[in-house]
């Protein structure tokens, strides 16, 4: 019950968590065990996703995201990983679907990117679904 009630506060119910992901593992849940049937995840790029040439020029840019899941006690497993190729600076998003496993742990990363000229800005974000 406990565990329940932490989670709860962690992740307010219709209110947005975001995580800013990097090539390492970021934690999603704190540590602190949840049901992905409660939560609606996406991928943000909130400064979009693209190369920028020295000469100003937009050009495509590739970007993966993994997440994994961990049930209480077990290992690490792949539950989503895609792939985004986008040439724009604007802010998108997009869904992405994690099955639910029961209460679990969470994690994510993105992929490395080569060259200093990519913007890659990524975030997982995290909603509590309302339930009505």
């Amino acid at each position: 019950m406990e565990q329940q009630a932490v989670a709860a506060t962690k992740f307010p119910t219709g209110r947005a968590m975001s995580f800013l992901l990097s090539d390492d593992w970021v934690e999603i849940t704190g540590g602190e065990l949840v049901d992905l049937a409660e939560f609606d995840l996406g991928v943000c790029f909130q400064c979009g996703l693209a190369t920028i040439t020295r000469d100003g020029e937009i050009l495509s840019a590739t970007s993966e995201v993994e997440v994994q899941v961990k049930r209480d006690g077990g290992e690490w497993s792949s539950a989503f990983k895609g792939a985004w190729a986008l040439d724009s600076l604007d802010t998108y998003e997009d869904e992405i679907k994690v099955p639910s496993e029961g209460m679990v742990l969470i994690r994510a990363r993105k992929s490395a990117q080569s060259g200093h000229d990519v913007r890659d800005d990524v975030s997982l974000k995290a909603r509590r679904q309302v339930v009505g």
